[in-house]
């Protein structure tokens, strides 16, 4: 078995099946103005905050009738509703993360979700309690392009990145890949797609 100390995940599509909360979110929203989002809009904005993407769209539609932070509200309440109703833990996850608290592993959550989606979304499927700690991309203040937000959870953790393996959405279920092999240059870009797959190991109960 890979011996790691710390495991670091992402939330939505791998803690949760929650990747349809997403799903064309902020088109549901604007289309209400009678915006229609470009898939240039969407390669973007992909990576960022949610507080970004208001902005983003707030510039770039500057006629609408609210502002960044109105449209932040108004997607809040819809990512509310959405994560109530759609999102659930994936399949095998609860055991996958106890397995991982009786060997000792230091186990984090790394998300682009803000904070106070994040945790309620956890809490309320009694998940939150497995981690440490949470740090989001509003916490770190780059893009989840950029290979801060781990390398800031991997020091937090009290361990180097060597010692820690990351889930990212892309890996298949319950799969983790040693990703975070070494540290990387600061503002090198697509940290997840970019960084060497050293290994991947099942683990098992």
């Amino acid at each position: 078995m890979h011996n790691f100390k710390g495991a670091i995940f992402d939330m939505d599509g791998t803690l949760l099946d929650s990747m349809p909360v997403w799903k064309r979110l902020t088109q549901g929203y604007l289309a209400q103005f009678g915006v229609h989002i470009t898939d240039q809009d969407y390669a973007v904005t992909e990576g960022f905050s949610q507080p970004q993407v208001a902005q983003y769209f707030a510039d770039r539609y500057p006629d609408l009738p609210v502002d960044a932070q109105g449209i932040m509200d108004g997607m809040d309440e819809l990512i509310t509703a959405r994560y109530e109703t759609i999102a659930r833990p994936k399949d095998g996850v609860l055991d996958f993360l106890e397995g991982l608290r009786r060997r000792g592993v230091k186990m984090a959550v790394a998300t682009l979700t803000a904070r106070r989606h994040a945790e309620k979304a956890l809490r309320d499927r009694d998940m939150l309690d497995y981690f440490d700690f949470m740090l989001t991309i509003e916490d770190i203040g780059v893009s989840k392009r950029e290979p801060d937000i781990y390398l800031q959870t991997a020091a937090r953790m009290g361990l180097e990145p060597a010692e820690c393996t990351a889930r990212p959405p892309s890996a298949p279920a319950f799969t983790f890949a040693a990703w975070l092999s070494r540290p990387m240059p600061r503002g090198k870009r697509s940290c997840a797609r970019q960084a060497t797959l050293l290994s991947s190991v099942l683990l098992t109960n």
